[in-house]
């Protein structure tokens, strides 16, 4: 999860080169973070997981006097899936690129309510065996 999509790598980038040049201690790990990131120069590789480290650490120095690069408010919302037809199973499936409840009608459900279809259900149930445990479904009734 990146904490705000809409700034750029190369905003990224900046950011770290002005913490770089700047006199503000950093943890060792983001010292190593620093140090790694100058000495790749342009061939440094964006991963989400380096954006999000660099977000965070923005989000820790950016507002200092020394950068100049507070970090912008408007962070981004997670995501909200759809909901699934009542009485239907709420197991997510990826459907034209997104995901979306499965919406075939429930067999099974779990003791706090979440919904299975049969299909679903023995996927879970064969998923869970391979790594030795179990999971208690009741049949659905609505």
């Amino acid at each position: 999860m990146i904490l705000n999509p809409s700034i750029a790598d190369a905003d990224r980038a900046a950011f770290l080169r002005k913490l770089d040049g700047s006199d503000l201690n950093v943890s060792d790990w983001e010292g190593d973070f620093l140090f790694n990131f100058m000495g790749a120069g342009a061939k440094f590789f964006w991963t989400d997981a380096r954006r999000l480290s660099v977000d965070k650490m923005r989000m820790k120095y950016g507002g200092e006097p020394e950068i100049k690069m507070p970090y912008p408010l408007e962070i981004s919302a997670p995501v909200k899936h759809a909901e699934a037809d009542a009485g239907c199973c709420q197991f997510l499936v990826r459907l034209d690129g997104r995901q979306q409840p499965c919406n075939d009608p429930a067999a099974w459900q779990r003791q706090n309510g979440f919904r299975y279809c049969e299909m679903h259900a023995d996927g879970v149930r064969r998923d869970l065996k391979r790594q030795g445990k179990t999971i208690h479904l009741i049949p659905f009734r609505q």
